[in-house]
């Protein structure tokens, strides 16, 4: 499977607050909270073959989130119906639609508004299908960021620095580390394989429950494969047989090395192999695991 063929678009559609634009034309005020504050929530929502994967869960998590920094949402069914147009408009097949809800405009002050106008932005985008996942390295690092990660804000710079900490130092990704356990990578969760059984950290403030690690679990659960939530001890992933990670945009990614140290065989393991080709039906076949009616 590839994304060969898709339609790329040059200049993509645009959601501002109700209106569809030309990329170029969608503009926001200098003092809209999100740039100020990093004062908002998001979404990414993955598309296979014209459909959202998930979307219930993405939405469910959109309403917790904002609900966490005491922000308003529109109305829920408007920013379903906006995504979606987003893709049907540009004729796209695999996408990926990026969804940002801040608090809206005000002069700047560190109190929350009295009563915020929202604003909304959404951009779909063509999503390859890639197949085989490629092998990523990955390093850890200790986690610095703020005590609220389960909630999916936009104060990602933390994120960010540790994602180009890796660059440098010839990695992929980063994988938090928080007094002694594994947390998340910059933008997924983590898995591990020991002796055949699943294994992956308990939520906890510090890790999102993410929507494709839901999935899995589920798949899992599906095939037969022990799998428990639980704290991981850091040290353990140096012993595992397979490690990967599981996200919107990473769908699931097979980790060969962890701070230069090999992986198992140094291949994407035996369980990674069976979770994603269960992975690939649920997401092209007539039903998504998971989703429910659309």
């Amino acid at each position: 499977m590839s994304g060969e063929g898709e339609n790329i678009v040059a200049e993509p559609l645009v959601y501002l607050n109700g209106e569809f634009l030309p990329y170029e034309a969608a503009r926001i005020p200098v003092e809209d909270r999100g740039l100020q504050f990093a004062d908002g929530v998001y979404e990414v929502v993955r598309y296979y073959d014209g459909r959202p994967f998930r979307m219930q869960q993405h939405l469910a998590r959109l309403v917790r989130s904002a609900a966490g920094i005491e922000l308003p949402l529109p109305p829920i069914e408007e920013i379903r119906q906006a995504m979606d147009a987003l893709v049907e408009r540009q004729g796209l097949r695999d996408a990926t639609v990026y969804l940002q809800v801040t608090r809206g405009t005000a002069p700047r002050a560190h109190g929350l508004l009295p009563d915020p106008t929202p604003t909304v932005i959404a951009i779909a985008r063509p999503a390859r299908v890639i197949r085989p996942r490629p092998p990523l390295r990955v390093v850890t690092m200790s986690d610095d960021r703020w005590a609220r990660c389960y909630l999916k804000t936009t104060a990602l710079l933390p994120n960010a620095l540790a994602r180009e900490r890796a660059r440098r130092l010839g990695a992929d990704d980063a994988i938090f580390v928080r007094d002694g356990f594994i947390m998340e990578a910059t933008a997924a969760n983590v898995f591990l394989v020991m002796k055949d059984r699943l294994l992956t950290p308990l939520l906890t403030n510090y890790i999102l429950a993410g929507i494709t690690r839901e999935a899995v679990l589920e798949l899992a659960a599906s095939e037969g494969i022990p799998a428990s939530e639980e704290p991981v001890p850091a040290h353990l992933i140096y012993q595992a047989d397979e490690v990967f990670i599981t996200g919107t945009n990473s769908e699931l990614g097979p980790v060969v090395a962890v701070d230069g140290r090999t992986i198992g065989t140094g291949q994407p393991g035996p369980i990674f192999l069976r979770l994603l080709a269960a992975f690939d039906v649920a997401v092209h076949g007539a039903q998504p695991v998971g989703t429910g009616p659309a």
